[in-house]
């Protein structure tokens, strides 16, 4: 805030506030629907945190964050068992991005030094791309555990068969190798992987 002074007395002030990207609220209202929890740490002032929050969306906040702020609110819920997503761009994040489990930079507008402390940098700095982020890496996880679950399987029942006859070495390495192509099929459907609506 600036206070305007005419002949050493307060004529007014003039009032700047970041604004809200237009997409900001769709997207918070996005990643909440996934059951995701958003909180917004930030160096800016309590009055300008709560407003921005309030616009977007966000129900908790913590304001007058140094570096050090953001990394022990990390902690705090990795204590409590909660993975933690971190998204900035600045360098005063960049701590915070190394040590969340996922650190997301906006690189076109960040610092240097936040793109290289985080996992993930969209080749775009639009936050419309997050929930299709944790939405992919949820459906990966999925795919995770049923690559798992199926070689698993698969290599048990080759060995009881091979145990008691009826698998021969070569139709044993044929079932291997036809089990870790079908897994690498499965997997690269992911490439092509979007999110429904």
């Amino acid at each position: 805030m600036i206070y305007v002074a005419v002949d050493n007395k307060e004529a007014g002030f003039i009032a700047l506030a970041d604004t809200l990207r237009n997409d900001a609220v769709a997207v918070v209202g996005q990643i909440e629907g996934m059951g995701v929890q958003t909180v917004l740490l930030t160096g800016d002032h309590l009055q300008a945190t709560a407003h921005i929050a309030k616009l977007s969306g966000i129900h908790e906040l913590q304001a007058d964050c140094l570096p050090e702020d953001k990394l022990h609110a990390i902690d705090r819920y990795q204590e409590q068992g909660l993975p933690v997503c971190m998204v900035g761009d600045g360098v005063n994040d960049a701590p915070a991005l190394k040590r969340a489990l996922v650190g997301i930079a906006l690189g076109g507008i960040g610092s240097d030094i936040a793109v290289d402390a985080a996992d993930i940098i969209p080749y775009q700095d639009d936050v419309r791309y997050l929930p299709h982020l944790l939405n992919l890496a949820k459906r990966m996880m999925v795919t995770i555990k049923l690559n798992m679950t199926f070689s698993l399987t698969l290599n048990f029942i080759a060995i009881v068969l091979a145990m008691i006859g009826i698998l021969n070495p070569v139709v044993g390495a044929l079932v291997h190798n036809a089990g870790s192509v079908l897994v690498i099929a499965n997997s690269a459907l992911l490439l092509n992987w979007k999110s429904s609506k």
